[in-house]
């Protein structure tokens, strides 16, 4: 009877310890505070921390940044690729029980479109495709604070509820990657007697209704947010996760050692230092980030006139030697050589996009002979180089980046003068045709043709790429609604912006180095933002 006695009791023991800890929160470290959890205002990443684990879209992400339906249960598009009919599942319902309806949608972009200035980066896709949207934003910015978005007419926005569970999308020029936008920010959905318009504060107060896999149960702007499973949301079976709680720290040495410590069990921004003292090891999770670090040559009418000869841009590819070149900066762990313009992380037709167009060629491979022969072909040469000069920003790593190019442009008979400036300038002058080659960096996680409508001439301010080509290309690529001929067409853009003509010069993309607690699994990126639904800990 004893033995019984203590095998109940040691099985009862052991499922108290399962039991606390799986109530255990997963502590997870940031290195920047919170400047917003209002999905209408958002556009950086440590607040997406907070906003994907307890907001749902129509449509989220997966690990190969393709979407894959959420609140969605089925969606039509029409022959013109211009209205997308979208219908709910019925068991979409916010964390206090009350059904996700079209309505909340409407009311959600309206609301976005009429927020005012402070959110022109975040409504950017919505006035750029929706029908209305850009009238309909830009005559709430002139009306102010007084303008009511549930009062006001919307009858000419595309935006409709058609009934509870049907959102009616109607564009005013094909968006083919409209359904993987339609994941996140102000896309996302927020309820009317919660979220005011003109207002944000609502986000950082606790226990307001949320419509994804967790609540919002403590918040602090400079400290920290702590989050709770929500038994109401239709996915709560597969969320493995109890409860998530954030801590900021911005200190990346405070960081290191918490870590190591054990305070917290995850480091979403610990020192590239520290970081590689992990390596190889079940502790550093590198997470590709969908972000390129890359050099723009100004072709434009602002431009030099050497910039105006592809060969002599052709000549200034090939003289890059880019293993070297990362090695110095830390390491391809960290910096992953880079070939095309779309960096690793973004979808395409089967998979990654770039992984897509690497599998047939890398283009323009370090070729320094190469350089000097078509220099030379040019009229250039020792006695009479060829001279540029490089703009780059004061900080960060683009002065070690800049001190490396000028050695390797130099080595094939290139005379190089660096022009260093203000980082809080820095845009506007590139922006203005202020330059004649520069480094550059661009971050979008939801398509590929978002980095290639960069460098149309209706989307720069001084075109720097102005090529009818190439625009042509791009709107015509839009129009296609077989994602395959879609992804095509884009692959075939970028061989013709960066292998035909060498606009830009591919030099790496950026990984984001995560340190993990043994023992934690499950963690995931999802459209290139961490997700830990199905976090276990051991």
């Amino acid at each position: 009877m004893k033995k019984i006695l203590c095998l109940l009791v040691g099985v009862l023991m052991l499922l108290t310890a399962v039991s606390a800890l799986a109530d255990e929160p997963l502590r997870v470290a940031i290195g920047s505070q919170f400047s917003t959890l209002d999905p209408g205002l958002n556009t950086e990443v440590s607040n997406n921390y907070v906003i994907t684990h307890i907001y749902a879209g129509l449509f989220k992400a997966d690990e190969s940044n393709n979407p894959t339906n959420m609140l969605c249960e089925s969606y039509t598009v029409s022959d013109d690729a211009l209205v997308y009919t979208f219908k709910l599942r019925e068991d979409a319902v916010w964390s206090d029980g009350k059904p996700v309806t079209a309505n909340d949608f409407v009311y959600s972009y309206l609301r976005a479109l009429s927020y005012g200035a402070d959110n022109a980066w975040a409504i950017y896709d919505m006035v750029t495709y929706v029908k209305g949207a850009k009238e309909y934003s830009e005559k709430a910015l002139e009306v102010g604070e007084s303008f009511d978005c549930i009062k006001e007419d919307a009858s000419d926005v595309g935006i409709k509820a058609l009934d509870d569970r049907t959102l009616e999308v109607t564009l005013k020029t094909p968006c083919p990657y409209l359904v993987k936008l339609m994941g996140s920010n102000v896309w996302l959905p927020v309820r009317e007697d919660f979220a005011p318009q003109h207002k944000s504060l609502w986000s950082y107060t606790v226990g307001y209704p949320s419509s994804g896999p967790y609540t919002l149960t403590q918040f602090g702007e400079n400290e920290g947010a702590t989050l709770v499973k929500s038994e109401t949301f239709f996915g709560a079976a597969d969320v493995k996760l109890n409860s998530i709680e954030y801590v900021v720290m911005p200190d990346p040495a405070a960081e290191d050692m918490a870590f190591r410590s054990g305070e917290i069990d995850i480091a979403m921004d610990p020192s590239n230092e520290t970081a590689l003292t992990y390596q190889g090891t079940e502790n550093l999770w590198v997470m590709p980030q969908c972000s390129n670090y890359f050099l723009a040559i100004n072709s434009g009418s602002t431009g030099p006139e050497w910039a105006k000869n592809v060969n002599l841009r052709r000549a200034l590819a090939l003289a890059i030697d880019r293993t070297t070149l990362v090695e110095v900066l830390g390491g391809a762990l960290l910096y992953p050589e880079l070939y095309g313009y779309v960096p690793t992380g973004v979808g395409g037709v089967d998979g990654d996009f770039r992984a897509e167009a690497d599998e047939k060629g890398l283009a323009l491979t370090y070729d320094p002979e190469k350089a000097k022969e078509l220099l030379a072909e040019a009229g250039y040469d020792a006695a009479n180089p060829l001279h540029i000069t490089y703009k780059y920003s004061n900080n960060g790593v683009h002065g070690d980046v800049a001190t490396m190019l000028q050695a390797m442009w130099q080595a094939v008979g290139i005379d190089v003068t660096f022009e260093a400036v203000e980082s809080g300038v820095f845009y506007d002058q590139l922006d203005a045709g202020d330059f004649e080659i520069s480094r550059y960096g661009y971050v979008a996680s939801d398509d590929a043709k978002q980095y290639l409508d960069l460098w149309t001439t209706q989307m720069q301010v001084v075109a720097a790429v102005d090529d009818p080509t190439y625009d042509k290309m791009i709107k015509d690529a839009a129009w296609l609604t077989d994602m395959k001929d879609y992804y095509t067409a884009l692959h075939e853009a970028e061989d013709y912006l960066i292998k035909e003509n060498v606009y830009l010069i591919p030099l790496f993309n950026y990984t984001k180095p995560v340190l993990v607690k043994s023992g934690v699994s499950g963690y995931r990126s999802l459209g290139g933002t961490v997700n830990f639904n199905l976090v276990v800990m051991e």
